[in-house]
């Protein structure tokens, strides 16, 4: 099947958005937002080739990535929170997670001042800080969107195609892991929402103690007093118990079977089996089979050259919100400690370059 132009797709978009859920979309319209979506897997493979050295240099690792899974990129559609399918700037994503916010901020000097990529950044490069303005949400990290330049004739149809690139500390990674397993293993929409609600605002609390504990900095409460942040999260925590929840969450899944490009399926009896492949093309045609496999809930492709990298990135599809669990901890502990500064004001500036 050749690629849908660009009309083709948004008219499909539209039709999809005007449903009154996933079960209502047309096969035909499916079969070319599928098309669309797994169109991306060249350009995004293309881009983390290109970020493979520094980002093993800056962190250790190489970039992960991933599809948007069918089922987000459709609710996104169904909800308004996309309007145009053939102009979403997320089917295709790159994800470095960074041990300081020093060694980000020198990634993102790299990106936008001695990088010699090719690809297009789509906007300015402050556009989508997150760290230096939080989300109210409280999610903080920074997205670069890249348009594909492809080199090849053999690859211009995907010409001008987006890529998105995330950058996260550690520590703010694992705060959008956690929102992403609540989500996955509590049935919220807490990553769709707007912080409002007990579950919204635990997060944010906890958004705020992360990053006032960790990283020196205010996140989406800088109003408050650390103490009163602190206070706030214990009261909000005894009526949803998420704390406690996630401390008692165990990865999933036979990480032995992870390799270069993974299909991690989810199935309706809870439990995720994983498919590794050496090659692309055979892990899109397994995640196109598992579409349509009635046992399975849901479906996401992810890749990276390591295993270590897609168990690091994408710990949110194995059910591993530790390092959240011990991060909020040390941040409520530190109250009693008298040598530790917890209170920001007024808010730093993310970028020291």
């Amino acid at each position: 099947m050749a690629l849908p132009s660009k009309a083709t797709v948004k008219r499909a978009g539209q039709r999809a958005s005007a449903a009154n859920s996933i079960n209502d979309i047309s096969n035909d319209d499916l079969e070319i937002l599928d098309e669309w979506r797994r169109a991306h897997l060249t350009p995004l493979t293309a881009i983390a080739m290109w970020l493979r050295a520094p980002s093993q240099k800056a962190t250790d690792q190489p970039p992960a990535q991933r599809l948007k899974r069918r089922e987000t990129f459709l609710d996104k559609l169904i909800s308004g929170r996309a309007i145009d399918a053939s102009s979403m700037q997320d089917l295709g994503g790159c994800r470095l997670i960074f041990k300081t916010l020093a060694d980000l901020n020198e990634f993102r000097e790299y990106l936008d001042n001695r990088s010699r990529a090719h690809h297009i950044l789509s906007h300015t490069p402050s556009k989508y800080d997150y760290i230096s303005a939080p989300k109210q949400t409280g999610y903080r990290g920074v997205h670069y969107v890249y348009k594909y330049a492809p080199t090849t004739d053999s690859r211009r149809e995907f010409s001008g195609l987006k890529v998105e690139v995330q950058l996260r500390t550690a520590a703010q990674h694992a705060w959008a892991t956690a929102v992403e397993i609540s989500d996955l293993v509590f049935g919220t929409r807490t990553k769709f929402e707007d912080g409002s609600g007990d579950n919204g605002e635990f997060f944010r609390l906890a958004s705020e103690l992360i990053a006032r504990r960790h990283e020196g900095m205010v996140s989406c409460c800088s109003e408050l007093s650390f103490d009163e942040v602190a206070e706030r999260f214990l009261e909000i925590e005894k009526r949803v118990d998420i704390l406690d929840r996630l401390a008692k969450l165990r990865e999933q899944g036979d990480f032995s079977r992870i390799k270069q490009h993974t299909i991690l399926a989810f199935m309706q009896d809870s439990t995720l089996e994983i498919f590794g492949y050496t090659k692309a093309k055979r892990a899109i045609d397994k995640e196109g089979e598992l579409l349509h496999d009635t046992r399975c809930a849901n479906v996401v492709y992810v890749s990276a050259s390591s295993p270590t990298a897609i168990r690091s990135s994408y710990r949110n599809y194995l059910t591993n919100p530790e390092d959240f669990v011990k991060l909020v901890k040390d941040a409520l502990q530190s109250r009693s400690d008298p040598d530790i500064n917890t209170d920001q004001s007024p808010r730093p500036t993310a970028r020291t370059s």
